[in-house]
Parts: C-alpha cells; structure tokens; sequence
C-alpha cells in the first residue's frame, strides 16, 4: 500500500470512529466483506463481465452479446467466482 494510500485509509478510519464509536470493533469484518467483493470484481472482469449503473453485465453464452446478471442466472450458469 503506497503511502498516501495508507495515509487516506488511516483519515477515513479516524473519520468513522468519530461517526460510529465501535468502528474499529467491526474494522476486520467489514474488511473482510471489502476484499470479498474486490475479490468477486476482479474475477468477473477476468471473465468478460462488465459493471455499470445497472449492474452486472455478462458476455452470453450463446451469442456473446452482453446480457444481464440475471439472464446468465436463468441460463443455469455458475457465476465466475464459484467455478472450479
């Protein structure tokens, strides 16, 4: 992490445990729940898939269109992050 990065995260920390006294209490879980969803974009942007405003768009099976997250559902396809 580049200095002003760690510099940013250590204002933001501060900034919320003025808002919300046990912050640090929660810190590891909502970290955690960050670098899941890091986790969860990059594999899908690896895999084609594209996020704006309204979601999550991925390239269709058959066509290779892009289709909405809930047209790849109805497909029966297994999200990129829990394939195997």
């Amino acid at each position: 992490m580049s200095d002003s990065a760690a510099l940013y995260r250590a204002q933001e920390n501060l900034r919320m445990w003025r808002i919300y006294p046990d912050w640090y209490e929660h810190l590891d879980k909502i970290e955690a729940a960050i670098a899941a969803e890091e986790r969860v974009y990059d594999i899908r942007v690896a895999a084609g898939w594209e996020l704006d405003e309204g979601g999550w768009w991925a390239p269709c099976p058959e066509t290779g269109e892009m289709i909405q997250e809930w047209d790849w559902i109805s497909f029966g396809l297994a999200y990129p992050e829990d394939a195997k």
